[in-house]
Parts: structure tokens; sequence; C-alpha cells
């Protein structure tokens, strides 16, 4: 049976070219280059096969984290964000996995070793969430969304209608709404009997909609009781493969991913909830913790209604108890009392020591131990208000306040109850039921902090702010938006007002990127600059940068927020650099190109008096001094035209033939040794050197870095150039000692007139060009060059090719 290395290593470079096709669509890819886009991927993936074939033994496991922190870094810093960065790990799993997919089973990996290579792309995506930080606003927003939606179907169960909804009844809507939220294809619900430890098959939605086959649940090793025993989500990969006993019904349905959680409630075992997904998919962490939050509140809301359930069985069977068993269905939450008002004696359920810690002895049987444990800034005002619904016939009353823990923190409450009243109208009874909202306060207060360092933030960026209503079109500017188009404070905004002050060149484009954004396309993220009607303090029109995004229920915008920010005098800045630089860049070319001439002209004439038999030593050396002059001058001057190639051309072009890379750089380092005979250049290759390039350029490549580690390194050190063939590319690599790049030079090395400290006296100067076209011409090539320097170890730049 093969192994998952074996698919990926006899198609790497398919991967790698589906990789950047698929991962060059996200918004952050725009503008990156594709050696930028696939940098790691191609030994993260020969990293992958070897963990495929021996496991963690060896250094791969340290080879891929130092890989994955590479990458990740990388992405960070070219402004994708976290979940652009984790759907790369999922894009490379879902490529990877395509390739066995539509083979028989016998002809795909086994089981364990699938599973492992999704556990390493799982934990790469755990990185990137450290990485970035954890959760994000958006995702809070969406996973409110979808806690709204719960909160509105429980809402049919708890209210106090005549007649209450049945759980069964809703109960398909609960689960279609965890499906929703984690974009899956189906969604099956087992519930544990109330009697014994068996789970029995209640809901089945989407794909496994009337699922009727038996589930294997008492068996251990099947996914429902692995789900069942596990406290965290698990995924199965591949729900086709016969590895994990599950239904066949399930199995036969062609959804290959799972991922699941039990429902848990009080320390006992509540349930199991699992989707699935019709292609192989690693899921991702914030996926993850979706279903972790609303499987947490179904189980609170299913735990409720079965509560309820059982109370309204009890109250046909005890009718004595009717009244009670009413209203603490009305009024369930977390924690039940009932007060006795002739007496003042009040009575717990057990439930209030799980909230706060008393058992109801502590509590006492007296009104007093609920009363005394409020807080006394608050006491006076909840025992006036619950007096005042008793005293004024009113039949329910609720509050929120702060009530004291046994541990002596103060806990946020909400508290709720019903009245019952005898024929005279006298109160005589009040059930009700307390809830612990400490974390819900917390969290209000974390969004309105949030939302106020938002709006300071805008202001000290001097950012304007709108939101658009697409729904009933109300759209809202704050007064800095307003300005910035030339508008007064009082001005009424439409969206027809906003596109009449665009200049006209820049409405129909702006119109069109806000109907995409509305349509969902790119997330409904919107990004732009135009100009406005409105002049700037110069007297051009001014530029805007608007940025935004659109906020879904369903398929439909309910809201479209971003902001504005005045970008004109950078777009000027902009402007003038470029004019500047292309000036420059083609001042350069005109004047490389014109001293061509005159430089043939004087070798010549040195070549043409050289040949000349009477000339004394003097005027031998003198002629040399001229022609080596000329010489460096030629040299100059070709980098100079490259380098106008480079920035105007499109790149320096390039005439690829067979070649032998080892001999070229053999052929090079001698001419280097003629031209320093004093000097130490060792050459050693190894491998297939054989290729497809442009020798010429590959020759001034290894020409400029030979010469360079000969410039800077002290005249008694050698200088060892390496060549090594390896699978699909070779290796250069050109070592000096000497002293260190500096650091603040490392990062602008390969641009343009750019170099190191001159040695005094020196007669090999250089106008900082030969890095930067070393640079191009390995690009050209689609290869990468790198440089390492330390006291330590010398210098050495390292170029990659590929034979291709």
């Amino acid at each position: 049976m093969p192994q998952v290395a074996d698919f990926i290593e006899n198609n790497r470079d398919l991967l790698v070219r589906r990789f950047l096709e698929e991962a060059g669509k996200l918004e952050s890819a725009r503008g990156l280059k594709p050696h930028q886009l696939i940098d790691t991927i191609p030994e993260y993936l020969a990293t992958l096969a070897t963990i495929s074939r021996q496991g963690h033994r060896g250094d791969p496991e340290a080879t891929k984290r130092r890989l994955e922190e590479t990458h990740i870094g990388l992405r960070l810093r070219s402004g994708y964000n976290q979940e652009e960065t984790t759907s790369e790990y999922v894009l490379l799993g879902r490529l990877i996995s395509s390739l066995w997919e539509h083979l028989p089973q016998r002809e795909q990996p086994p089981y364990p070793d699938k599973a492992l290579l999704f556990t390493e792309l799982q934990e790469a995506m755990n990185q990137v969430i450290v990485t970035f930080s954890g959760y994000s606003l958006e995702d809070q927003q969406r996973e409110k969304l979808f806690l709204r939606r719960l909160e509105a179907i429980a809402s049919e169960l708890f209210e106090t209608p005549e007649t209450p909804v049945p759980l069964h009844e809703r109960m398909h809507a609960l689960v279609e709404v965890v499906q929703q939220a984690v974009n899956a294809d189906a969604a099956a619900l087992l519930l544990a009997h109330p009697d014994t430890t068996r789970l029995l098959p209640t809901m089945y939605t989407g794909r496994w909609s009337g699922q009727v086959d038996a589930e294997p649940v008492e068996d251990p090793e099947s996914f429902v009781g692995r789900l069942a025993a596990s406290e965290e989500p698990l995924t199965l990969a591949d729900a086709t493969d016969a590895h994990v006993p599950l239904a066949e019904g399930i199995r036969r349905s062609g959804l290959r991913s799972l991922l699941g959680l039990r429902l848990w409630s009080h320390g006992k075992l509540l349930g199991v909830l699992y989707l699935g997904v019709a292609e192989t998919r690693i899921f991702q962490p914030q996926t993850r913790r979706y279903l972790e939050t609303l499987v947490e509140y179904l189980s609170g809301i299913i735990e409720k209604a079965l509560l309820l359930q059982r109370l309204r069985a009890s109250n046909e069977r005890l009718r004595a108890s009717e009244t009670f068993h009413r209203m603490a269905t009305e009024a369930i939450s977390d924690a039940l009392w009932d007060w006795n008002l002739l007496t003042d004696s009040l009575a717990w359920s057990p439930s209030v020591q799980t909230l706060f810690g008393y058992s109801p002895q502590q509590l006492g049987p007296h009104i007093s131990g609920w009363s005394d444990n409020i807080h006394p800034e608050e006491r006076e005002r909840i025992l006036h208000s619950v007096h005042e619904a008793i005293d004024g016939g009113g039949t329910r009353w609720k509050s929120e306040y702060r009530f004291r823990h046994q541990n002596g923190d103060y806990v946020h409450v909400t508290d709720h109850g019903l009245i019952e009243r005898d024929a005279r109208g006298k109160a005589v009874r009040m059930v009700g039921a307390m809830q612990d909202i400490t974390a819900r306060k917390m969290a209000s207060a974390a969004i309105q902090e949030s939302e106020e360092r938002l709006r300071v933030a805008a202001w000290a960026a001097e950012l304007g702010t709108w939101d658009l209503q697409p729904v009933t079109g109300v759209l809202r500017w704050d007064e800095r938006a307003k300005r910035l188009f030339g508008l007064p404070p009082e001005t009424h905004m439409t969206y027809e007002l906003f596109l009449s002050r665009l200049h006209p060149e820049d409405r129909e484009r702006t119109k069109a990127l806000v109907q995409r954004a509305l349509a969902g396309e790119n997330g409904g993220e919107y990004r732009t600059e135009y100009r406005t009607l409105t002049r700037g303090p110069t007297g051009e029109h001014r530029w805007i940068r608007s940025a935004g995004r659109a906020i879904f229920e369903g398929k439909q915008a309910v809201r479209f927020i971003g902001v504005l920010q005045d970008v004109s005098d950078r777009k000027r800045q902009e402007q003038q650099a470029r004019t500047r630089a292309e000036f420059e860049e083609q001042l350069i070319g005109i004047v490389s190109h014109d001293l061509r001439n005159p430089l043939n002209a004087i070798a010549l004439s040195v070549a043409a008096l050289l040949r000349h038999d009477d000339l004394s030593e003097r005027q031998a050396k003198g002629i040399a001094r001229i022609q080596a002059a000329a010489e460096r001058a030629t040299r100059m001057i070709r980098d100079l035209l490259d380098f106008t190639r480079a920035r105007l051309g499109g790149g320096i072009p390039l005439q690829r033939g067979s070649c032998d890379f080892h001999a070229l750089t053999q052929q090079v380092v001698e001419e280097v040794r003629l031209a320093h005979p004093e000097r130490d250049v060792h050459h050693e290759g190894s491998g297939l050197g054989k290729g497809e390039w442009d020798g010429d350029r590959l020759a001034q490549v290894i020409t400029n870095l030979v010469n360079n580690a000969l410039a800077y390194s002290p005249p008694g050190t050698p200088v060892r150039v390496e060549t090594r063939g390896e699978d699909g590319a070779v290796l250069l690599r050109v070592h000096n000692m000497g002293d260190p790049i500096p650091p603040e030079l490392l990062p602008r090395l390969f641009e343009p007139l750019t170099r190191g400290k001159e040695k005094a006296g020196t007669a090999s100067r250089s106008i900082g060009l030969g890095l930067y076209i070393v640079h191009h011409i390995v690009n050209a090539h689609g290869g990468r060059v790198e440089v390492h320097s330390s006291v330590e170890e010398g210098t050495t730049f390292t170029v990659r090719l590929p034979r291709g």
C-alpha cells in the first residue's frame, strides 16, 4: 500500500504549481511574486514526506517547525490575516488528499498515515493562531450571530405561551444552525438515554436527512464512541475509510471529513453532535472554536428543554404541585428558588451551590439568606423593586444585581420570578430563578471598551467613518468624512449624494466595487482609492482611501461599515517619486549607452598601441593602466545598462541553452585566478550540473560574487566556491572570511547603488550595481539568492537555480 510520502514526492512540482494558482487568489497575495507566494512550500512538502516515511525520528519535526515559523512570519509581514494564512494549510491538505481520493481503497495510503498528515497540518494552523494572537473581531461577530439564532429558537421553547413548543419540533432548526455556522453539508445529533448510558440517534440534517441506519454507538472505537469519551473536538479525515466503525448510511453519503464534539452538562454526558463535509478538509481552529461555543450553548438549551419536559410530565403525575412546576418551568434558569410570602421561608434548588458555592443549608430557610448577600450598594433598590411587584398586584419580577459568592467575590446575576396569588389577589408564593451573567457582563464591557478604542484610534488617525444599511438605504457619515468631501456637518447623506461627489473617472469603478462587496465577494471586503470633486490645499483633486466590510445574515448584506482617509499627500509624493526615478533611470541608460562608443575607441587604440614592438617599459605600463581603466569603465557601463534593462525594460533578457554549471564555474574561477594570481580561489563541484540556463549571464553572476568576495576579504585568506547538483536544481556557494556585512546593510544589500565600505586606495571601486544585477539574473532564471554573514563563520552568498 503506498504512503502519503509517495504521492507528495511523485507530484511535488504539481502540488507547488497548484498551490501557486490557488493561493494567488487571496486578497493579500496581490502584488506578491510567485517565489514569494510559494516561499518554503517545496521544502515543507519534502519535510511532510519525510515525516510520513520515518515519523519524528531525526530532525524532520524541527525542520517542519522552522519552515512553519518562516512561512507564517513572511505572511504576517506581507499583510495576510489569520484566516488567509490558515487557509493555505487547509489548501495544502486538500491538494495532497485530492491525489488519492479518486483511487480504490487499496491504492490509497493507510489510515494512520493520512491521520498523521492531517495532524501535522493541524499543528501548523495552531501555530498560526499563536502567531496572530487569537480570535479576531470578525470571528467574534460571526459567533455572536449564530448564538443569537440559537437564542431566538430557544426563546420559542422557554417563553410562556399557552401551548409550549415541544423540543423535538425545534431540534432540526437548532442542529441546522450549528451546521450552517461551520459551513458543513450535514449534521447528526445523538442524545443520551435518560436512564442508561446508551446514545440514541435523534436528528440528522442536510445530506443525512432521513438517516435510519443504526449507529455503532456502543463500540468505544467507533467515531461516536470516541466523541462521547473526549473532552475536545475530534475529526475524522476520511469517512469513506473502513478503519473507524461508522454508520453505513453516513459512509455511503459521500461526505468525507467529520468534526464532532460531545454535549456535556454538569458532569454528565448529554449526547454527541458531529458534522460532515463533502471534501477532505482540515478544520480550521476558528471552526473548532465555533463548534465548541455553539455546542456548549446548545447543551444548555437541550438540558433546559429536557428539564422542561420532565417538569411537565411531573405536573401530570403530581397535580398537587402543579403551580410550582408550571411557574418553575416558565422561569427556569440555573438556580431555582421558592419563596413562601406568608412565612418568608425560602427554599433553594441544589444548583445554587454550583453557581454561588453555598449549599441550601448554608443560605438557610429564611429570605434573609438571599437579601443579606445582595451587594450593599444595590440591596435597597432590589428589595424595593421586588416588594413593589408583590404589593402592586404584579405577576412578574425581574432585575439584575450583584450577589456575593461563597468565596467573598460578587458575581453579576439576572433574577426573575412569578408571583402566585390566592383567590382574593393576595400574593402567597413567588417562584423564580437566578442566572450568573458575569461572563456576559465582562464581554459586553470589553466590547464597549473596544468600540471606544476604535473611536479614539479613528480620531487620532484622522479617519472618517461611514455606515450603510443596504436593506433600508440609510447612510451615516461622521463629521470628518463629510469634511473630506467638502460637505457641511448637517448634510443628510445618501448613497446617490456620495456617488455624485466622486470624480467622474472613478465613479463607475467605485460603484462596481461596492456592489461586489455587498454580493459577498472576497468575504464582503471593500478597499479602493478614488478622487473627490473637492480640491485640496494644493488645488488638486483630493485622493481618498476607503476600506470597509459588509456584514451578512445568511446571504443578505445587512450592514456595510468602513473608514475614509485623506491620502492626497501620499499620492502626490508617490507621483513625484515615480517621475524622479524614471528620469534618473532614463538618464543612466542614455549616459551609459552613449559612453560605450568612446570607450570602444579607447580600447581599440590601446590594443593597437600594445602591438608596437618599440614601446619602452614605462610606456607599456602606462598603456596597460589605460587598458585596465577602460575595461573597468566598460564593466561599469555594462552594469548600468543591465540596471536600466531591469528597471525600465521589464527585466534582464535571457538566452537559455544547455549548460554545465560545474564547468562554467570552473572556467570563471580560472579567469579570476589569472586576474588575481596572489589570491587562493578554490572551486569544488559535486552532483549533476546539467541544465537549461543563459551561460553568459550566469558567468556574470559567478564573476560578480567571486570578485566581491575577493574585494571584501583580507589578502591572505582563501575564497571557497562550491557548486552542487540537487534534485531539480543546482546550488552555488561563495564564501570568504573577513569583517561581516553590517546588519543595517543586509536588508538592502541587493538594492541598486548599495555597496559596503571600500578599502582606502582600492583600484576596484564599485558603483554598487553588482549584487543588484546578480539578484535580477537569478530571479530571471526562477531562482533565489541569499546571504549569511557573521564574525565567526564569515560571509556566504548562496544561489539556488532550478534546472528548467
